[in-house]
C-alpha cells in the first residue's frame, strides 16, 4: 500500500511536473507568440516610420524645390522688371536724345536762317550805302555841270568860256557814279 501511495504521489508528482512543464512550454509558446507579434508590430512601426520618414523628406523636398522654383521665378520676374525699367529709361533718353537733337538742328537752321538774313541785310544796307554815295556824287556832278554850264555864259570872242572848264573834276565824278552804280548792280 504503500508502494502503492508511492506511486501515486510519484505519479502525481509527474503529472503535476508534467502539468508544470507544458504550462512553461505553452508559457514559452505564447511568450514567442507575443514577442513575433510584438516583433512584427515594432517591424510594421519601423516600416511606417521609414514611409514617414520618406514621406517628410519627400515633402521636404518639393517643398524646397517649390521654393527654389519660386525664388527664381521671382528672380526671373524682377530681372525681367529691371530690363524693361532699363529699356524704358534707355528709349527715354534716346527720344530725349532725339528731342535735343532736333533742337539743335532746329537752332542751326534758324542760325542760317539768322546769317542769310543778316548778310541780306548787310548787303542791302551796304547796296544802300552804295546808292546814297552814288546819289552824292551824281549831285556833286550836277552841281558841277550847272557851274559848267554857267561858264559858258561867260565867253570870249571865239566863243571859249573865259573861266576854264573842269573836264578832269567831271571824267572823276563821271567815273566815281560808274563805279558806285556798278557795285550797286552787283549786289
Amino acid at each position: 500500500l504503500a508502494a502503492c501511495s508511492s506511486r501515486a504521489a510519484r505519479e502525481a508528482e509527474l503529472a503535476a511536473a508534467e502539468a508544470v512543464r507544458a504550462a512553461a512550454v505553452q508559457e514559452s509558446a505564447r511568450l514567442e507568440q507575443e514577442q513575433a507579434r510584438q516583433q512584427a508590430a515594432e517591424q510594421r512601426r519601423q516600416r511606417e516610420l521609414r514611409a514617414a520618414e520618406r514621406a517628410r523628406e519627400q515633402a521636404e523636398q518639393e517643398r524646397r524645390a517649390a521654393i527654389a522654383r519660386a525664388e527664381e521665378e521671382a528672380e526671373q520676374r524682377r530681372q525681367e522688371a529691371l530690363e524693361a525699367a532699363e529699356q524704358a529709361q534707355l528709349a527715354e533718353i534716346a527720344e530725349a536724345e532725339a528731342q535735343r537733337q532736333g533742337n539743335l538742328d532746329r537752332i542751326t537752321e534758324l542760325e542760317r536762317q539768322i546769317a542769310a538774313v543778316q548778310a541780306n541785310a548787310s548787303n542791302d544796307e551796304a547796296v544802300r550805302q552804295i546808292l546814297q554815295e552814288a546819289i552824292k556824287v551824281a549831285e556833286e556832278l550836277l552841281d558841277v555841270l550847272t557851274t559848267e554850264q554857267a561858264k559858258y555864259e561867260n565867253t570870249d570872242a571865239d566863243g571859249i568860256p573865259v573861266e576854264p572848264l573842269a573836264k578832269d573834276l567831271i571824267a572823276e565824278l563821271e567815273q566815281r557814279k560808274d563805279e558806285l552804280v556798278r557795285q550797286a548792280s552787283s549786289r
